[in-house]
């Protein structure tokens, strides 16, 4: 794995977390998004689905992560919602991510580089806000369950052809196992949690960036 496939990979793993993947300005001519057609069931199981995931305060999961041409990294990532978030990269990767609440920090500290968005403006807002919604956040594009997993596609409502988002959760309880993100290249990236821990304490300094530059240079 090159270190330039990775950084790219990086980006992804976030765009993927937390849902809608290509974070900045909106796109000049959106794809509009169809949703799927669900029976009654698999909207009951949508809603109850919708209502777990609201119902994570906190989280904290090791994870492994795949990307397009087979790179694979691993690492530790917290969450406390709204808008806060830590992925910290394993070595040799020297990548960290940090959302304090306000922004994004994507720091890369081989590079010495520090990129910045407005966090409730990229992927992972959705699921960073207080709460999220199916049919309103997120276009439900396709759903399934088998052999006791439920697999839910959702998309930008903005620009479906963007990228998708494939949430991979446990049936009977529900646990989050991971996602699936497909660019719009069609090029995937896979994230599985591991030791995911749910609704605990997480110290505030997790969530604090200490940037090397003085002054954020945001991206839009």
């Amino acid at each position: 794995m090159t270190m330039t496939t990775f950084r790219a990979a990086a980006l992804l793993c976030i765009g993927a977390l937390l849902a809608v993947w290509l974070a900045a300005a909106p796109p000049a001519q959106g794809q509009e998004a169809v949703p799927a057609s669900l029976d009654p069931a698999e909207r009951q199981t949508l809603a109850a689905v919708e209502g777990y995931l609201n119902g994570i305060d906190t989280l904290r999961a090791d994870f492994r992560q795949v990307g397009p041409e087979g790179d694979r990294a691993e690492g530790v990532l917290y969450l406390r919602r709204p808008g806060r978030l830590r992925v910290e990269y394993a070595p040799p990767v020297p990548v960290l991510i940090v959302g304090d609440g306000l922004l994004l920090h994507y720091h890369d500290m081989e590079l010495g580089q520090v990129n910045d968005w407005f966090i409730f403006d990229t992927p992972l807002g959705s699921l960073t806000k207080e709460e999220m919604r199916f049919g309103e956040d997120l276009v439900v594009t396709a759903f399934a369950e088998i052999d006791g997993r439920i697999a839910i596609t959702v998309v930008r409502p903005d620009d479906a052809g963007a990228g998708s988002l494939t949430l991979v959760l446990d049936a009977d309880p529900f646990l989050l196992r991971g996602w699936q993100v497909t660019d719009a290249q069609g090029f995937v990236t896979t994230v599985a949690l591991h030791d995911l821990e749910t609704n605990i304490v997480l110290r505030p300094t997790l969530f604090v960036f200490e940037n090397p530059r003085k002054t954020p240079r945001v991206e839009r």
